[in-house]
């Protein structure tokens, strides 16, 4: 499969038809038209849906499954040539996905350390639910992954980070709950939630709730990262649960946050392949993360 063809592909879905992706591409329509055709022979499915003649054309789920992995494909054919043309052994790029944390601070300070000594290293962040970002370390499209505890870590080598999230609810500055210092094990299940996928997938209130099942909460909506999530709360749609301090909670923002009692925090660690070497400066990162780590606890 040619790389280049996954770029015409790409530019396809993209530009939303062939005319236009075409254009883009500097090429003529019924080349691209050929190579999409070809494609599709060659993988034996149907990329993309016929027959809708002056509406943006559009994927079948086996063409949005491809994409995706097209996608990943291009990156890492990119990344690895700017590996091999690097000019010095510290110069590069070194990719992070992480789930939005008040941990990412010391995410943070280890990238600053690491280019204080290593100018020519930059960082790339990808900001994503956990399972994604597993996702994303197992494909080689992060050389780092800060997960959300507890994660299946067995593929991988870790560090904890020290500190970790409290968990509360966000909700409207005016709301009456927000005369209240904390949200109890009894109030949480009357309000309607709006929850962060992974934490319904790591059952992060199993051990909290009076119940321990998800059915006892009511969960009215989910989200992925938070800021978006947080103008529905501001809006009134209903309350976030949350970590603190991720969105501007000051007076006049219209937003409040209320920490859950008893306590209930959340860990995560950093996480890279333990059967794949570290690029060079990967490894000068790892090297700084945890010197950070080391100082903090």
């Amino acid at each position: 499969m040619n790389i280049n063809v996954l770029r015409h592909f790409i530019a396809v879905v993209q530009e939303q038809g062939i005319s236009a992706a075409a254009d883009v591409l500097q090429m003529s329509q019924p080349a691209l038209s050929r190579q999409i055709r070809e494609l599709e022979e060659d993988l034996g499915v149907t990329l993309f849906a016929r027959g809708n003649r002056g509406r943006a054309i559009e994927l079948t789920p086996e063409g949005v499954t491809f994409y995706r992995r097209a996608r990943e494909i291009v990156e890492l054919a990119d990344r690895a040539r700017a590996e091999v043309h690097r000019r010095a052994p510290l110069e590069g790029v070194v990719h992070i996905a992480a789930a939005q944390s008040n941990v990412m601070t010391l995410v943070g300070r280890a990238a600053t350390r690491t280019r204080i000594a290593h100018p020519n290293i930059t960082f790339a962040l990808h900001d994503d639910h956990t399972p994604n970002n597993v996702e994303r370390l197992n494909n080689g499209l992060a050389d780092f992954a800060v997960l959300v505890q507890p994660t299946d870590l067995s593929r991988f080598d870790y560090a904890a980070l020290p500190g970790g999230d409290h968990l509360g609810i966000l909700m409207r500055e005016d709301d009456p709950l927000a005369q209240s210092a904390a949200i109890t094990q009894k109030v949480l299940p009357t309000l309607p939630l709006i929850v962060a996928r992974g934490s319904i997938e790591r059952r992060d209130l199993s051990g909290w709730l009076i119940g321990g099942s998800r059915q006892d909460i009511n969960i009215i909506g989910t989200m992925n990262l938070l800021y978006n999530a947080a103008c529905f709360v501001r809006e009134g749609y209903g309350y976030a649960l949350t970590p603190e301090g991720l969105v501007d909670e000051e007076p006049g923002s219209g937003l409040t946050f209320r920490p859950l009692d008893p306590p209930l925090q959340l860990h995560l660690c950093v996480a890279w392949r333990n059967d794949r070497d570290l690029s060079a400066p990967a490894r000068a990162f790892l090297h700084e993360m945890r010197a950070v780590i080391a100082a903090a606890e």
